[in-house]
């Protein structure tokens, strides 16, 4: 008796879940009514609801959103997509578009390519309007939208940036230009005052550190520069003597 008991009560348990589960996935209460696109700024509404596949009146729990979210992620133009859903009958689609963290100016180009710390060529707006540091002094042909540059400056260049970035995210405000003219010479020039700051090659997490500490207890008014490159030591550039 107790073993019949048992399995009838595992018969209800597994009908109302059955029961559950239908309501929940043909109930016209979660059909899709409301699709709410954010954070679109070059692709419209619409292409973001193409590339989705969504369509009203799906019943909300039969979308998978991992599948959608790969699909819209499939356009070049877009970094990362965040979706939910919003009972009763709404899913809310965040779209992160991909922008240039800086700006490279080419040997061989008059015009200005965008780059992001994942060294991605990132197309510009034509009336777009970029307060980023540029880098300076790069020649190379592959510059093509969307694909990933593996020249040695570049590379270089942000190895430095993500350097500043994690260790002083504010400092890059006050960077003009991370200039590599000479390529065993990374120097970067600053927007007020064009002070060039000369990091060298290589070692750029601690002389960075060096030029932080520094800059907090030295002021650098009618100097022209600053020296870092060599060991244990730091050279001021300008009007007045070097220290």
């Amino acid at each position: 008796m107790k073993k019949i008991s048992f399995i009838g009560i595992l018969a209800l348990i597994f009908l109302w879940i059955r029961t559950t589960e239908f309501f929940f996935t043909h109930s016209p209460w979660f059909e899709l009514k409301v699709l709410n696109i954010s954070g679109n700024e070059d692709l419209s509404k619409d292409e973001v609801l193409k590339l989705s596949g969504l369509r009203l009146k799906r019943n909300v729990f039969k979308i998978d959103l991992k599948d959608v979210a790969k699909r819209v992620e499939r356009d070049k133009r877009v970094k990362s997509v965040e979706l939910k859903r919003v009972f009763p009958g709404e899913i809310q689609v965040r779209v992160e578009e991909k922008k240039p963290d800086l700006l490279v100016n080419l040997k061989s180009s008059p015009e200005l390519y965008g780059l992001s710390a994942e060294g991605e060529v990132i197309p510009l707006k034509e009336r777009g309007s970029y307060d980023l540091p540029l880098i300076n002094g790069i020649e190379s042909k592959s510059f093509k939208p969307y694909t990933r540059i593996g020249n040695a400056e570049i590379q270089t260049a942000l190895s430095f940036y993500k350097i500043v970035k994690e260790e002083n995210p504010t400092f890059l405000e006050k960077i003009s230009e991370i200039n590599l003219e000479d390529k065993d010479n990374l120097v970067v020039i600053m927007v007020k005052t064009g002070n060039r700051i000369f990091f060298g090659a290589g070692d750029f997490k601690e002389k960075f550190k060096r030029f932080i500490w520094l800059s907090k207890d030295l002021a650098f008014e009618g100097y022209s520069g600053l020296d870092l490159r060599f060991k244990d030591q730091v050279i001021f550039k300008g009007a007045k003597e070097s220290l």
